[in-house]
């Protein structure tokens, strides 16, 4: 009787390992805070800053083309502090319901916040600060 159930209890136990979980690979879109701000950094990793650009927005526009031309060179820069390094962390605070607040860290030494804003279905990123 007691070697039966010590033969059960060591059914319960595993040796070995387990094969590793899948993860989705992270959505590169519009279609919510966090995408839009990982959409910026791969633009900005393949150094397609005109297609950065096209992701800032006012709080209630788009930015106009005078507007874009002027970020240029700040976009250029943010592309030289993070461009290539891997993303160590991102959290979200929601403001409202259109607007959020995403903080990402780059390389464990970098922190960039992301005000972000829903205009229509699409999010925008309206302000970056280190």
């Amino acid at each position: 009787m007691v070697l039966a159930s010590f033969g059960a209890g060591c059914e319960l136990i595993v040796l070995g390992t387990s094969t590793p979980k899948r993860t989705k690979p992270p959505m590169l879109n519009q279609s919510s805070s966090e995408a839009v701000v990982r959409l910026f950094k791969s633009e900005l990793d393949s150094n397609n800053v005109v297609a950065a650009l096209r992701l800032f927005s006012q709080e209630e526009r788009p930015l106009l083309a005078i507007e874009k031309y002027d970020l240029r060179e700040e976009i250029a820069r943010y592309g030289r502090l993070m461009g290539k390094k891997p993303i160590t962390m991102i959290s979200i605070d929601t403001l409202s319901e259109t607007k959020h607040r995403v903080k990402m860290e780059c390389n464990y030494t970098r922190e960039f916040t992301f005000t972000t804003v829903k205009l229509d279905e699409f999010w925008f990123i309206a302000a970056i600060t280190e």
